[in-house]
């Protein structure tokens, strides 16, 4: 041991053999304070204070046992000083003893020390302390100092911070110190009673700072508080403003300034959470007392500070540069400064400058490198699963020749477990067991770290198997406690978890090795017993697990376990999965609301709101959307519980579910019982982080029911950045609505360029994004949706860089297909075509058939518009120019050669481009191919392979085509008046006027061509007319030939009245 080390232990036994010995207070509280002074920690003070309260509390015995050795004065100061002090300590064991519940403690408190102050001097924090009348004699008989002396005053007020009485504390405080300091000034003025200056001043100091160190004390967690019905809150004390007033009434609140220790300065640093308020006063003490009233101790409270919870992301920045201060400026940091820089990095997941600062402190010559600087950092690295850098820091350890202990090496088996490698765990622990340093040998924790390293690896053999091994005793003193029994049942079968429970039930009548369950054993069990309901199909298997799962919940009645939120959470988490909402609402019942009003803690609301979820979650599986509302406005609103994502997906759930299909059918009414959940929700609801799937439920509702209006007011009602469903769900709306909103897409799309949770460039997710250029094409507008494109997507750089899957596209392959649709609309087959072949170099997006046949759609509209530009321009083509008909068989080509399968829609749009070039052979070629693999032409695709051959003059091809029509008896394609009229249009040309009149009059009587209608004449007469308008001509012609030699035929007595004629310009007319 170091001299420094030798030197602090000596002081500490001095000091409580001087507590024991002494009967003088002050010399006593003189004596302690000088410790408290050379204290480096706020924690080594505490524990000072801690060990003379035990000693204290030792005292009266021992006290007693010397009295009756010797005469005692039972007159003298210390001796009734001393009986105040067993009456309060004997009132506070036997509470214990005799209330389980420790029932009205700090009331009981409060009325014995109403009978040690008196009735009419009796004042709370609040009020004002009551002055005693002018008669010397009265107030020196109601002087408390008469009574108690300094230390016991202290001790007292140490006493009945710890038991809650804190409203007791403070009035005894202020009326200790005010009577200490009135016998102060008697003393100046003449009196008997002889109290010096020096040592009043020191009284009220070392009352001010117990009271100061009991309200900083931190609240216990809200596990145990709910737990215990007398908790007392000390929230209100606890403040930065209530201690800082009673630092302000102990410095001038006496006729002279008493001004504080560290120690006093650090209790009220201890009791402020917040690090940057801590370090705020921290700058307020320096000016006001000064640098060198300022020890290193307070310095150290600020940066343990930064070392919590609160501050494990961006508190890092503060210590460092606190540390930096005080290097500069002083007090120079000691190594707890440095342990908590270092606590506070790597808590901030700032490892290598965590690392940096050890290696800072291992290369000074005038401070020691001790475990307490690699603690924090193996603690954190354990605790985030990095074995690597654990097993690095036990080396560096070792070359520093600091001792390998057991904790340390049950830090690493620690990292080993939360990274999964319970075979390695398993291999260290047997390590240890065969290493001859007893300083290295595996205790009880380290047996119950590898358990749970098997437990969380699912790995539930080599865990029961070393359970055994503990519970068989083959290891010296090693056998299973409460942690290890629950360890094992939280990866243990449902059933096997259950006899682990009776076994520990069982131990009880032992003498040796009781292991009693506790509330963290069923919960375990009933865990579990979920994570098996979830796995299986069977009913019946699940409805026996969920049977278990009760048999747990009763046995933990049956022991009289204090079921606290924990154990209800789950209990109603597996009814919620096995869809029993009968006991889901049960559960919910017997929870006891009582502790929410004890405590404020965030956390503690959560879990409770973790049961509601539940409960909400199984009714809506249900359908029960009213009982689901009525849950969250009539209980979860007036208790203030904090909602999560899960309350109002469920809610959203419930409604889609309904069981009145009624309201499950009507957007309008869903819509209108979510606008009335989201009227309740507070401003931390209406973030994207909670209430994200019921903007996101709510968005879409309006969007099925074409309100884009009333789709966007919900959107705007979101506080704070939109996250990737709720930006989709208004960038649908835009594109399914009519007309569609292709401005505001574009517009929301810019303006939510910082998406919650996205990640790349752009922060724009792919479906968002897929939305927004599918908005822009349905309105033509595919120059914006490929800026969008351009402006949001991630690229192929990036991807690779962030090893993204090479499959996924920057947009959705419907969106580029809604960009190739609108440019076939807006004529540009070019950029179509150029898009198709882009797709997967620039936008890594693999075409499917729908993006095939998109683009030969574009070429086959662009080979029609070019043949009717030809036809009216009298132009002929020119074989050297660019030809869409053969961009549409190329692309057909690689569809093939892709092994995408061309759908017939495909196939006819190439058939149609070949027709409209006149290449009859390339369109025949076409649809034989088309029937080789198995496809069944549809009538357009004959159509216009039968119009190819008209254009190209195979009459026979084309009389072939129809009569394979006709043939087809079973099938539903059946010729229809186009195909009639291509082909006798290719007779025509062909002069086979007899082929033609037969074809048409077999289409007379198919009912495929009938040229006549009736028609009002002018004169309003119906008559019966011959129809030619849609007729081409070589179809009129032989129309009219069959009618004029059906007329030559008749008798003229059967010819009445005139036949009329309706002409003009018809299709292929001339």
């Amino acid at each position: 041991m170091c001299s420094s080390k030798r030197c602090a232990a000596l002081l500490v036994s001095l000091v409580l053999q001087y507590h024991q010995r002494s009967a003088d207070g002050f010399q006593s509280a003189a004596l302690s304070t000088l410790h408290v002074r050379n204290c480096k920690t706020p924690s080594k003070t505490l524990c000072l204070l801690a060990e003379t309260d035990r000693r204290q509390q030792s005292y009266p015995t021992n006290y007693r046992r010397k009295q009756r050795k010797k005469g005692v004065d039972r007159s003298s100061l210390s001796y009734q000083s001393r009986q105040i002090i067993n009456k309060f300590e004997e009132a506070c064991q036997k509470r214990r003893q005799f209330d389980d519940n420790n029932n009205n403690l700090p009331s009981h408190l409060d009325d014995l020390v109403l009978k040690l102050l008196g009735n009419n001097l009796f004042a709370t924090q609040n009020e004002n302390l009551v002055e005693a009348t002018d008669d010397k004699k009265r107030r020196l008989s109601h002087n408390i100092t008469h009574r108690i002396t300094p230390r016991d005053a202290s001790s007292l007020i140490r006493l009945l911070g710890r038991h809650g009485a804190f409203t007791s504390m403070i009035a005894f405080l202020r009326r200790f110190c005010h009577d200490i300091n009135e016998a102060s000034n008697e003393t100046k003025a003449g009196s008997n009673r002889t109290f010096r200056g020096g040592q009043a001043d020191e009284a009220i100091l070392y009352a001010y700072t117990a009271a100061i160190a009991a309200c900083s004390k931190p609240a216990p967690n809200s596990l145990s508080s709910s737990k215990d019905p007398n908790y007392v809150d000390n929230s209100q004390y606890r403040s930065k403003a209530f201690l800082l007033q009673l630092l302000e009434e102990m410095e001038n609140g006496f006729d002279r300034r008493i001004f504080p220790s560290s120690y006093t300065l650090s209790a009220v640093l201890i009791g402020i959470d917040d690090g940057l308020d801590a370090l705020n006063l921290l700058e307020t003490f320096v000016d006001r007392y000064g640098q060198d009233a300022i020890t290193v101790q307070v310095y150290n409270v600020v940066l343990a500070s930064f070392s919590g919870e609160k501050y494990n992301t961006n508190g890092w920045h503060h210590a460092i540069s606190l540390l930096q201060r005080m290097k500069r400026h002083g007090p120079q940091p000691n190594e707890q400064s440095f342990s908590y820089v270092v606590q506070s990095c790597a808590g901030s997941g700032q490892l290598k400058v965590a690392l940096s600062l050890l290696e800072e402190v291992r290369q000074l010559a005038s401070m020691e490198t001790t475990p307490k600087l690699y603690l924090p950092i193996l603690k954190v690295c354990a605790k985030a699963g990095h074995s690597d850098v654990v097993l690095s820091l036990i080396n560096k350890m070792q070359d520093d020749s600091i001792q390998i202990t057991t904790m340390h090496m049950n830090l690493y088996l620690q990292s080993l477990s939360k990274a999964g490698l319970q075979i390695k765990a398993l291999g260290v622990l047997r390590g240890m067991i065969q290493e001859s340093d007893p300083m290295q040998v595996p205790d009880l924790i380290s047996f119950n770290t590898v358990l749970s390293a098997c437990a969380n690896g699912n790995d539930y053999e080599a865990a029961q198997a070393l359970f055994d091994q503990m519970k068989e005793e083959v290891f010296d003193n090693i056998r299973p406690d409460v942690v290890s029994f629950n360890t094992l049942i939280s990866c243990a079968p449902p059933l096997v978890g259950l006899n682990l429970i009776n076994e520990m039930r069982l131990t009880r009548r032992n003498r040796e090795g009781v292991v009693f369950p506790n509330s963290v054993t069923f919960v375990n069990a009933i865990k579990q017993c979920r994570e098996y309901v979830k796995e299986e199909i069977d009913p019946d298997i699940r409805n026996q697990i969920f049977d278990i799962a009760l048999t747990v919940l009763g046995l933990a009645r049956e022991d009289r376990i204090s079921l606290n939120i924990f154990v209800y959470s789950a209990a109603i988490w597996i009814a919620e999965a096995v869809g029993d909402t009968s006991v889901a609402l049960k559960l919910l019942q017997e929870l006891n609301k009582d502790t929410l009003q004890r405590t404020n803690d965030d956390q503690f609301r959560s879990t409770y709101s973790a049961c509601y979820d539940g409960v909400i979650s199984a009714l809506s599986k249900d359908g029960l959307y009213r009982e689901a509302l009525a849950l969250y406005h009539y209980e979860m609103q007036p208790l203030k519980l904090p909602s999560t994502r899960n309350t109002y997906k469920s809610i959203v759930h419930a409604l889609d579910n309904a069981n009145n299909e009624e309201v499950k059918n009507s957007q309008s009414k869903k819509a209108a019982l979510l606008e009335g959940v989201l009227s309740r929700m507070t401003e931390r609801d209406r973030t994207v982080e909670v209430g994200g799937p019921l903007f996101e439920g709510l968005i879409k509702l309006h969007g099925e029911a074409g309100s884009f209006k009333a789709a966007k007011m919900a959107f705007d009602s979101i506080i704070g950045p939109c996250d990737e469903p709720c930006l989709s769900a208004i960038l649908r709306v835009c594109s399914s609505t009519t007309p569609t909103h292709w401005k505001e897409a574009v517009l929301l799309t810019h303006s939510s360029d910082v998406v919650w949770g996205a990640r790349g460039p752009g922060m724009i997710p792919t479906r968002a994004l897929s939305y927004a250029v599918i908005a822009c094409a349905k309105s033509d507008e595919w120059k914006e949706a490929l800026n969008l494109i351009d402006l949001y997507g991630i690229d192929l750089k990036y991807r690779r860089a962030t090893a993204k899957l090479e499959s996924s596209g920057l947009v959705s392959v419907n969106a580029i297909n809604s960009v190739i649709r609108a440019c076939s609309r807006d004529s540009r087959p070019d950029v179509a075509v150029q898009i198709l072949n882009d797709m997967q170099t620039k936008y890594n997006i693999v075409p499917n058939e729908t993006t095939f046949r998109l683009a030969i759609i574009a070429c086959n509209h662009a080979e029609h518009r070019e043949r009717r530009q030809r036809r009216n321009t009298s132009d002929a083509s020119n074989p050297l120019e660019f030809q869409w008909w053969e961009c549409s068989l190329s692309l057909l080509r690689r569809m093939r050669e892709a092994e995408i399968r061309p759908s017939v829609q495909a196939y006819s749009s190439v058939v149609s481009s070949c027709e409209a070039a006149g290449k009859w052979q390339r369109a025949i070629g076409v649809l034989q191919s088309m029937r080789e693999e198995g496809e069944i032409p549809n009538l357009y695709c004959l159509n216009a392979a039968i119009s190819a051959c008209e254009k190209g003059g195979a009459w026979v091809e084309a009389l072939e085509l129809y009569e394979s029509i006709r043939s087809q008896r079973n099938s539903s394609i059946r010729p229809n008046f186009i195909t009639v009229s291509s082909l006798l249009i290719a007779l025509e040309k062909a002069s086979q006027v007899e082929l033609a009149e037969s074809i048409y009059q077999g289409a007379m009587r198919d009912k495929v061509v009938s040229p006549w209608v009736r028609r009002y004449d002018t004169d309003g007469t119906l008559r019966r007319m011959m129809d030619l308008h849609k007729f081409s001509a070589p179809m009129a012609k032989i129309a009219v030939r069959e009618y004029l030699e059906s007329m030559l035929t008749r008798k003229k007595k059967a010819i009445r009245g005139d036949t009329i004629f309706i002409v003009g310009k018809g299709k292929g007319s001339e």
